[in-house]
């Protein structure tokens, strides 16, 4: 829980917010964070919106990170995951500016004009007010039109005296010159896009039970129980109420106006119901995808590869039973035990006494029975269609290969049997689907009506008493309905549990915090460009090589890695040291283990034994995914992959997504220096044309250089290219070297003798 709010909290805009826009602005100043005092910023960002940020000292920028919105970038997202939070970078454009503030609280916002370095952080919003934190901790409400002028102030000077001439030429009058240039600034500006923020939130890996609490789902979780259990009580009272009157043959007017008006509060409560429902199950629902598609992404590479494509198309379809659970099905189990427990206190009270609530409490018990007959039924029947998928997507994706190779006869072996045996678990989950949705609760009228001719053959009990026992009937028929909807929700969302619960561990993977950002932390590497010229000025590559030469980038001790299933290990006791500006060939038989080398010095797989270090930080103190975007690697074309995108987004994917302006430009460059020029002219689209399965069909040397292209453009300190240039002439393979060369810092190269 974060601290509790301080003075100024809730309070109204301070004064000099709308009276005049330098006023505004001298007002947003007085809660604005210096640069140097940007790790404070994110600690105290992190702490009042209740993230629980890790108890460390907070990192310092130096000018160095400051000098570009990369840099920046680079070092806030480091310096949150020191911290134990994830900084995600939010883009929006100028016509959006103001809604998108309003949604990505708790945020950091960059101002930028010029001048100093400054920064404004707000933890939420009340109304259309943001609620920013001071240096001194404590808050004060802002505008949102006030902060997004200040944000735009920049852009929309290189434009205004543009439109101030052309206003004062079209002669607008003064009164009506302001909205005209805001009409005009729109117009002019509207799709331009606008970065510089970054919205705080827990990682995908964080536990559970934080990212729960940070969401607050567990006090609207709470609420939703108190407002049915509220709404359910008023709703028998209405019946009691009604009920008295008819039942003494006298229509009370009191007695009705009360019904009436607990009738009135059951409305707003079921309203209140729906609403807090939709937020638990939306937040329930985004939490869990998110953390599945972590775990999904953090898997090892010889998971991936060991489990299948169809059993991992089997983890997704079992995930949605797991959303179900979030969007209802334990509110309706939790809802159902309280319904049920106040049926027995109504049937109770009524005619057949305490016998009648234990019969249905023997009744609760057989459906609970029931439902757990179903759970082994459904268990069976899920491995069952499971395995079928698993097959079939084997058999698509091998289909080529068995028309080839296999004999007809032997195509559809097996189908047969497997379809006979997916049928009968089917058929026995559609009888017990029967048993606990149809006949139980069903079946319970009967019982329930039953129970009461033990008191009426001996002629005990008044008529009020005989209809307070029927109504406790009614009831719990509406309860034992929604149990057994509950309770098998509940075991669909177990059986479920059981096939995607491998990724849902696998999104807390991770090692240690990272260490204290280093002064150059968060710095782009620079760029060879044409020519021999680097980003601090011209210099040979030679040069510049024989600078860096001294600095150590990779370097291993004995590593060794062995896959699972094989005894002989692929890498025994492999040492190596890596200096920047290095060209390395590594050469090789066909299961030599260069592959498996190049996975692990690209951060793909983790070794067994021995030391690997990058910048003498080891791969669990610096984290994968730093490691990977400090090595970039193109692996095999069989390893490597053509999504269904455009060609750009397949370039830039390890880089960043939407791109800038200098991305796509860059892009162009280097596929034009690859030899890529003459497939972008054919291209309809050019870098926007789609491509993979569903778009343009690429050659088999087109994949591999925009492979190598992909991994160029990630600008990393070592560039990894395994087999990249076998499927290459030699005249494409002499270009497409020549700007390796020329682009990649260090570089290593795999290929067969």
């Amino acid at each position: 829980m974060g601290p509790q709010p301080q003075p100024g909290w809730g309070a109204r805009p301070q004064p000099g917010w709308g009276a005049r826009p330098d006023q505004a602005l001298d007002a947003l100043a007085a809660l604005e964070w210096p640069a140097e005092r940007l790790g404070d910023a994110l600690e105290a960002l992190a702490t009042w919106s209740g993230l629980g940020p890790r108890a460390a000292a907070a990192p310092v920028p130096t000018a160095g990170h400051l000098r570009s919105a990369d840099a920046l970038g680079a070092w806030i997202d480091q310096a949150a995951a020191y911290l134990g939070v994830e900084a995600e970078p939010i883009a929006a454009r100028y016509d959006e500016i103001g809604e998108a503030l309003l949604r990505v609280a708790p945020a950091l916002v960059w101002l930028r004009d010029g001048g100093s370095p400054r920064f404004l952080a707000f933890v939420g919003r009340r109304g259309h007010d943001l609620v920013a934190l001071r240096a001194d901790r404590s808050t004060a409400r802002v505008p949102v039109e006030a902060l997004a002028g200040r944000i735009c102030r920049p852009i929309e000077a290189q434009v205004l005296p543009e439109i101030d001439r052309v206003l004062a030429r079209a002669g607008v009058r003064p009164r009506r010159r302001a909205r005209a240039r805001r009409a005009l600034l729109h117009e002019r500006l509207g799709p331009v896009i606008i970065d510089g923020i970054w919205s705080l939130r827990l990682p995908p890996g964080a536990p559970f039970a934080r990212q729960v609490a940070a969401a607050r789902i567990p006090r609207r979780f709470l609420g939703l129980l108190v407002a049915h259990a509220a709404a359910y009580t008023f709703w028998i009272l209405v019946w009691m109420t009604v009920g008295r009157s008819i039942l003494d043959d006298h229509l009370d007017e009191g007695w009705l106006v009360a019904g009436a008006l607990l009738l009135a509060t059951v409305v707003p409560l079921r309203q209140l119901m729906a609403w807090l429902s939709g937020l638990v199950a939306i937040d329930s629902s985004a939490l869990i995808k998110q953390r599945l598609l972590a775990g999904a992404l953090a898997l090892d590479a010889e998971e991936v590869r060991s489990e299948g494509a169809g059993r991992f198309l089997g983890r997704v379809i079992e995930s949605e039973a797991i959303e179900a659970l979030a969007t209802g099905g334990g509110v309706a189990a939790v809802a159902s035990a309280f319904e049920l427990a106040a049926a027995a206190a109504v049937l109770a009270q009524g005619a057949a006494g305490a016998l009648h609530a234990l019969l249905l409490v023997a009744w609760a018990a057989l459906v609970v029975a029931l439902c757990a007959r179903y759970y082994r039924r459904r268990a069976r029947w899920t491995a069952a269609r499971l395995e079928m998928t698993h097959d079939l997507i084997e058999r698509l994706v091998g289909h080529r290969t068995r028309l080839a190779q296999e004999r007809r006869g032997r195509w559809h072996h097996g189908e047969d049997e497997a379809l006979a045996q997916y049928l009968l678990r089917s058929r026995e989950i559609d009888r017990s689907q029967i048993e606990i949705g149809a006949l139980m609760p069903r079946g319970w009228l009967i019982a329930g009506v039953a129970g009461l001719l033990p008191p009426f053959l001996a002629g005990a009990g008044s008529a009020a008493s005989y209809a307070v026992a029927l109504g406790g009937v009614l009831l719990a028929s509406r309860a034992l309905q929604g149990l057994s909807a509950g309770l098998s929700s509940l075991a669909n969302a177990a059986i479920a549990w059981g096939q995607v619960s491998t990724l849902f561990q696998a999104a807390a993977r991770g090692g240690a915090p990272p260490p204290p950002l280093p002064p150059d932390a968060g710095r782009s590497p620079p760029r060879a460009r044409g020519g021999g010229e680097r980003d601090g000025g011209p210099a040979s590559a030679e040069d510049a090589r024989d600078v860096e030469a001294r600095a150590t980038v990779l370097e291993a001790h004995e590593l060794s890695f062995r896959h699972k299933g094989r005894a002989r290990p692929a890498v025994i006791d492999a040492s190596l040291r890596i200096a920047a500006g290095d060209r390395i060939l590594l050469e090789g038989p066909s299961g030599g283990g260069k592959s498996t080398l190049s996975a692990l010095l690209s951060g793909l797989r983790a070794p067994d034994a021995g030391l690997l270090l990058l910048n003498g930080l080891d791969r669990h103190m610096l984290g994968a995914a730093a490691w990977r975007r400090r090595v970039a690697a193109a692996p095999q074309f069989h390893e490597n992959h053509v999504l269904a995108g455009t060609f750009a987004y397949n370039l830039l994917m390890g880089r960043r997504w939407p791109p800038r302006p200098d991305d796509l430009a860059e892009a162009e460059e280097i596929c034009r220096e690859l030899g890529l020029g003459e497939l972008l002219g054919r291209m309809p689209g050019g870098l926007e044309q789609v491509v993979g399965e569903t778009g343009w069909q690429l050659s088999h040397g087109e994949r591999s250089r925009l492979y190598i292209a992909r991994a160029l453009l990630q600008g990393a300190e070592v560039v990894v290219l395994d087999e990249s240039f076998a499927a290459l002439d030699p005249e494409t393979l002499e270009r497409a070297l020549r700007c390796v060369l020329r682009r990649a810092r260090t570089l290593v190269v795999i290929a067969h003798p």
